[in-house]
């Protein structure tokens, strides 16, 4: 049996997931990790509404909220600073293997105008990420409906990123008492130890996703706890 994999290689900008390597804390760039566009019109008057990186930060768990022996990890701990990123066209969406990243947003290829994530690990390997991207327009709610559709798309699929092939199973669906705002997957395979939940929650025009990738029997369940904690953390922000 293998150990669940790390998957440090993911990253928070559009560009940087493309490269698999990012900017220090105060990167300027969309956390969606669609292939960059230029911009193709001036940001709307409603930009200023938007959340910028900075205050995304705020809005992140601390160490302290999770399990003992967690230690945040400085790699993948950046946000999008005091800038937002110029209006882009949307990106292809992201191959299911992304979804084993802790950037995994990028499977939706929407840009986001500004973001925030932070990232925290154990010495079993175990991994907790959490990130926030903030829209224009609809975006956060075209952003959950193709991650929805990414969930779906992706139920079965093979990984050879360690370059052997790894089958991957991945059930998902709405989180009971959300009303349709959060959704969850679950990353299995019977060549891992544990397994990994992922959780989607848009908060008003900024979505929330979370990646907790543990070797317990659990498969990361908690994470919907953490995710929910957050979005309290964004609803106060976002008034």
């Amino acid at each position: 049996m293998l150990l669940l994999p790390l998957a440090l290689t993911a990253c928070s900008s559009a560009t940087d997931s493309a490269a698999g390597t990012g900017p220090a804390v105060t990167a300027t760039t969309a956390s969606s990790g669609a292939t960059t566009s230029p911009a193709t019109t001036a940001p709307a008057a409603t930009d200023a509404r938007l959340l910028t990186g900075d205050k995304l930060r705020a809005v992140l768990l601390r160490g302290d909220v999770l399990p003992k022996g967690y230690k945040a990890n400085a790699d993948g701990t950046r946000d999008s600073g005091l800038d937002l990123a110029p209006v882009a066209k949307d990106g292809a969406a992201g191959a299911c293997g992304a979804l084993e990243q802790t950037g995994w947003i990028r499977v939706s290829g929407i840009e986001s105008a500004s973001f925030a994530q932070g990232d925290f690990l154990n010495a079993k390997r175990e991994e907790f990420t959490q990130e926030v991207d903030t829209f224009r327009g609809s975006g956060a709610v075209t952003a959950m409906t193709r991650i929805q559709q990414a969930f779906t798309r992706c139920a079965h699929f093979t990984d050879s990123g360690s370059g052997s092939p790894v089958p991957v199973k991945v059930k998902s669906g709405p989180i009971a008492g959300s009303k349709g705002q959060s959704i969850k997957a679950v990353l299995t395979s019977d060549q891992w130890d544990g397994g990994t939940t992922l959780v989607a929650t848009r908060v008003g025009n900024s979505v929330i996703t979370t990646f907790y990738a543990v070797q317990s029997a659990d498969l990361g369940a908690a994470d919907v706890g953490f995710t929910q904690k957050i979005a309290k953390n964004l609803t106060r922000a976002q008034r």
